[in-house]
């Protein structure tokens, strides 16, 4: 499927940079929720050798469930600004490249979609 956004009358349209960023970034949602599960339920790793102390390994997993946190944040903020009858066909369309289903027609799918990634611009502040 081609990637679109609509270009004339579109008061949620992001430059393509950015555009293409948040959609990669819905794209790797589910590796994103995974990564923080891993994360918090993860065991320090030991290989039975002694350590000097260099490092900070919590302080690392921290920093990087800061991060996480932030992005699945922003994106779970705006799928529930989404109609609940269109979140499912929009997360889809953009994961996966399936076509919108029937219960709504393309352009309402499309509005719904447009607002959703402008407002992942917008949680993470990058708008």
């Amino acid at each position: 499927m081609k990637i679109y956004q609509r270009q004339k009358n579109n008061p949620y349209k992001l430059p393509h940079n950015l555009y293409m960023r948040i959609l990669y970034l819905v794209r790797d949602y589910e590796r994103l929720r995974s990564v923080r599960k891993d994360i918090i339920h993860g065991s320090p790793s030991s290989d039975g050798m002694p350590h000097t102390g260099l490092g900070n390994p919590t302080e690392n997993k921290g920093i990087k469930l800061a991060a996480l946190d932030t992005e699945i944040s922003a994106i779970e903020r705006a799928i529930e600004a989404v109609p609940q009858e269109y979140r499912k066909g929009i997360m889809d369309n953009i994961c996966y490249g399936s076509p919108y289903p029937y219960t709504a027609h393309r352009n309402t799918y499309s509005y719904w979609r447009t607002r959703m990634l402008n407002s992942i611009a917008r949680n993470l502040g990058l708008l």
